[in-house]
């Protein structure tokens, strides 16, 4: 198992947390509470997270997440990591599909219980004010790396083993091109925030584009 070199990244608080986003969570807590003590029969308001969250595609939402600071910090975790963890493609995904990646709770528990408590107190209550649903367990935590050198193209994919997709960009403005594209509605850029996308709403087919470092 590998062992973090920074022992902030395996602290299981709230310091990486965008503080406007974290705020807004804390605000929308109240208001989550009554609706879940209601068991759905009566209609969740717009939260304050909710309002932070900018739709960009049918079902699909960009907000700022992690600080710039804990970006940094992961992308030079990450270079110690491979010297110890290969990225390695899922050999059960067909060939098109495969991209390096790293699976935390196989390789880096630490990192990945700090992870599930952040899904636990941040993504969560962002999933239930914006799709009314709860997320009780996660499919896959992975750090995935996309560049040409290993990947010349992407190709379109759904996300089987999950109902809900999250995706955190760490290093960008480190490469050129990248992003992703959704059929029939357009491409997402990375930028330093997160976007997610709801499956059970929306059947997304998605294609992953290549960044040019």
């Amino acid at each position: 198992m590998y062992e973090l070199k920074n022992y902030l990244l395996s602290m299981q608080s709230h310091w990486m947390i965008n503080q406007p986003l974290y705020d807004a969570v804390q605000k929308s807590m109240p208001m989550i509470a009554r609706y879940t003590g209601k068991h759905g029969m009566e209609r969740l308001e717009d939260t304050p997270v909710s309002k932070m969250a900018k739709q960009v595609f049918p079902g699909i939402y960009r907000i700022p997440l992690f600080r710039r600071q804990f970006c940094k910090l992961m992308v030079e975790e990450i270079g110690h990591m491979v010297k110890e963890i290969p990225f390695e493609p899922n050999d059960s995904e067909d060939e098109l599909r495969q991209i390096p990646e790293i699976v935390l709770r196989e390789h880096i528990p630490a990192l990945y219980r700090n992870m599930w408590f952040v899904v636990n107190t941040v993504l969560n209550p962002i999933i239930i004010s914006l799709f009314q649903r709860e997320c009780r367990e996660i499919a896959s935590v992975q750090i995935a790396n996309y560049n040409l050198a290993e990947k010349k193209q992407g190709a379109w994919h759904h996300d089987e083993s999950a109902d809900i997709s999250v995706v955190v960009p760490l290093n960008t403005g480190a490469y050129k091109g990248g992003g992703t594209e959704f059929h029939r509605h357009g491409v997402l850029r990375y930028l330093l925030v997160f976007w997610l996308f709801n499956k059970k709403r929306t059947i997304d087919l998605y294609e992953n584009m290549i960044t040019d470092y």
